[in-house]
């Protein structure tokens, strides 16, 4: 997982061209060489290209390629794996891809940057996947003050930090703060360099396994609604190919339902694009909420439910401007597009998520 929030690097990436990433099922490819180049409206059988990178409301684009469903809907999909969520932002604001899975926070900082893109389909949202967790002996975000947290800079899991000392009356400066990968978090409080860290699946389940004492303190279930996760496409391929981009909305709807009837092939799937244990994956999938069709439609529909993208987007924006990560709120309403989900819940698709989810979505 995700949400890369520095303004400053959404601009940069614009300018990269020589980054590498991995198609799914063809191994790896310099970008904007050797493979597809993202679709052009002249070419309506030129695969519209995915990107997508580790969280189980993304792994699943997979199940869609496995089980056929881009096929059965009539659209040429490629799919193209990231190992590292920053490198998918990155390529989705240099145009190298057509779509990219991300958080709604981080579309901000290229919306206010002027690149034209909409959010088509809302994944789902973070429920206790993202976590802040201390060592034994902390007991509360505000035993935290003095000491030494962790996470990566810019990421959602800095978004979550922040949030979580926001909420419990401190700020950054009120502990000593260290940039440190998520990947390489535990490895350094199991050496005693950190006091906490925030971190996301699968990362936090190692941790807490690894290191006897650790426990959450704050977790995503905490900011509901602030961490929703999206298939966000470039403007002009919405514009060209509107027919190519319903297909693909029908065919999410249409992995949703094969998900939730053959459940442990669906994780099976999941774990193998990420060389997980099945077991290990399953022990964390109820973290990551994933919304049935009008549960998605709900979310792209304005009003003041903490799980709508208008909600949302506002909190996320103004707290964006506030830790100076983007210049100025962003015309994020322009940017949500439920037409195509809209079509697929009248058609009858999304009737249910692949779980009976106890949390339940407002």
């Amino acid at each position: 997982m995700r949400l890369k929030l520095r303004f400053g690097l959404a601009l940069t990436s614009l300018a990269l061209a020589g980054m590498t990433f991995m198609v799914s099922g063809c191994g790896k490819e310099p970008a904007g060489g050797g493979g597809s180049s993202p679709a052009t409206p002249s070419a309506a059988d030129t695969p519209i290209t995915i990107g997508y990178s580790d969280w189980p409301g993304w792994t699943c684009w997979d199940i869609a390629e496995q089980q056929g469903f881009f096929k059965k809907e009539g659209v040429s999909v490629k799919l193209v794996w990231f190992a590292n969520y920053t490198d998918s932002l990155n390529a989705f604001a240099a145009n190298q891809v057509d779509a990219n899975c991300q958080t709604w926070g981080d579309t901000m900082g290229p919306l206010a940057a002027g690149q034209a893109a909409k959010a088509v389909i809302v994944n789902d949202n973070s429920a206790g996947n993202d976590a802040m967790i201390a060592k034994a002996g902390i007991n509360s975000v505000k035993d935290l003050k003095g000491k030494t947290v962790a996470t990566e800079l810019g990421t959602v899991d800095h978004f979550l930090m922040l949030k979580a000392l926001e909420a419990n009356g401190l700020k950054e400066d009120d502990v000593k703060y260290v940039n440190i990968k998520v990947q390489d978090c535990a490895a350094a409080m199991i050496a005693g360099k950190i006091d906490a860290c925030v971190v996301w699946e699968p990362n936090k389940s190692q941790l807490l396994d690894k290191m006897k004492g650790t426990h959450v303190i704050f977790d995503s279930k905490s900011i509901p609604g602030l961490i929703p996760d999206l298939l966000v496409m470039q403007s002009k391929v919405i514009d060209a190919r509107p027919g190519d981009v319903q297909k693909i909305v029908n065919a999410w709807y249409d992995t949703m339902a094969w998900w939730r009837a053959h459940p442990d092939e669906a994780v099976k799937i999941m774990a193998a694009r990420t060389n997980s244990p099945v077991d290990f994956y399953k022990s964390f999938i109820m973290g990551t909420r994933i919304f049935d069709g009008p549960e998605a439609e709900a979310a792209m529909t304005k009003s003041d439910k903490v799980t709508s993208l208008y909600t949302s987007g506002q909190a996320v924006a103004e707290f964006l401007v506030a830790a100076k990560q983007v210049p100025k709120v962003p015309d994020y309403a322009s940017a949500i597009d439920p037409t195509f989900t809209k079509a697929a819940v009248a058609a009858g698709m999304g009737k249910e998520p692949p779980y009976d989810y106890k949390l339940k979505v407002d």
